[in-house]
Parts: structure tokens; sequence; C-alpha cells
């Protein structure tokens, strides 16, 4: 099996898995509608006080929903003896960390992103808008899984390892989570999509798609070895 057949088949396997087991890759996106539901009540139902925060608040929705997936991203790995498979398969690590997420984003993103039209009338979004927004945020949630795996390949191996993945993960959201808002904010004032901030949110993506898998597969062979 060629390199790019074997990176083709982890990212499906993990797609099946998110997609087959019980539906464990509906979660986030429920999580995520929970989430944008209760902000009415927290913050009131006046419209123009909800139009203004809203689009900010759906990033932050965003990154809470998206560490709902990650504890288990490399966990069954190495508690079912996948993880030395891969080291024996010959494929760099680097390469299959990054195909793994990519498989995990597929299976969590994009049912998440589907809920992303319904939250967006709950926080008073302009529906002409809701599409652009919802790209910003496909672009900024594949970001925020590459860091987030960083944090879940820390936290394998490790009883409760969820608190630590939080711990890892949230002050690496930051600036993601700060251009994402910006950009937001931009998209509701004046309608621009390619905002400056957003460019700064797709530089981060870049870097994140290439570095993340790197560190990720670095902690993950800590718990290998």
């Amino acid at each position: 099996m060629g390199l790019r057949s074997a990176l083709s088949a982890l990212a499906l396997r993990e797609v099946r898995l998110g997609w087959g087991a019980g539906g464990g890759a509906f979660l986030p996106a429920a999580f995520f509608a929970g989430a944008v539901a209760v902000a009415p009540f927290a913050v009131g139902p006046d419209p123009a006080r909800l139009g203004a925060i809203g689009p900010g608040y759906l990033w932050l929705a965003l990154a809470l929903a998206t560490l709902v997936s990650l504890e288990r991203l490399f966990q069954a790995d190495l508690e079912d003896g996948t993880a030395d498979q891969l080291l024996l398969t010959g494929v760099p690590l680097p390469l299959a960390v990054a195909a793994k997420v990519a498989g995990q984003w597929v299976s969590v993103a994009l049912p998440l992103l589907l809920v992303v039209p319904i939250a967006a009338i709950l926080v008073r979004v302009e529906p002409g808008k809701t599409l652009l927004l919802a790209g910003q945020l496909a672009v900024g949630s594949l970001a925020l899984f590459q860091i987030g795996a960083i944090g879940a390949a820390l936290g394998a191996g490790i009883k409760r390892g969820g608190l630590l993945v939080s711990l890892v993960a949230l002050p690496l959201y930051v600036p993601v989570l700060i251009f994402g808002a910006a950009s937001a904010e931009a998209l509701m004032r004046d309608g621009t999509v390619l905002s400056q901030p957003f460019l700064f949110v797709c530089a981060l993506m870049l870097a994140s798609v290439a570095l993340a898998p790197v560190a990720a597969a670095a902690a993950l062979k800590l718990h290998i070895d």
C-alpha cells in the first residue's frame, strides 16, 4: 500500500468510527447547538444586543465544541495497539496524525457546520451573511482541531486526560478566537469576508496544519515508547 493510500485509509477510518460509533461525531454539534441556545437566556432577548455579540459567541461555542471530541482522538489507538502498528507500517507519524485529524475534522465539523444556520438565527445574525459566517467558522474549525490535537496527544494514555486536553488547548485557541471574532464583526459590519482578521485566521490555520501534526506526533511518541 502506497503512502497516499495509507493516509487515505487512516482518514476514512476516523470518519467511519465517528459516524458509526453510536453517533459520537454528532455530540459536538449537539453541544454547540445547546451552548448557542442558552445565549438569549444569559444576555437577554434584546435583538440588538444578541446581534452585537452573537457572531463572536458562535466562535466561542465552536472552540468549546471541538474539545468534546478530542479526548478520544488518540486514546483508543493506544489502548488497542493501533498506535504501535502505525510505527511498524513505516508511515511517518506526523503524516499519520495529520490524516487522523483530517478524518476527525470531516466527521465532526460537517455535522457541526450544518447547525450553524439555525444557531445563527438564535443569536440574530443577518440571514444573508449566515453562509459566509459558516465558511469563516469552517476555516477556523480546522485550525482549532489541529491545535487541539496537540492537547489530545499529550492527554492520551492518561486517566481522565480530558482535563489536560482542555488545559493545553484552550490557551492555544486564544489567537484563533480573537481574530475569528474580529473577522465575524467585520463581516456583520460591512460585509467584508476577506478582512484582515480573517486573513490572520487563514494564516493560523495554515501554520497549524504544518506544525501541529509534528508537535502532536512527538507527544504521542512519548506514550508509545
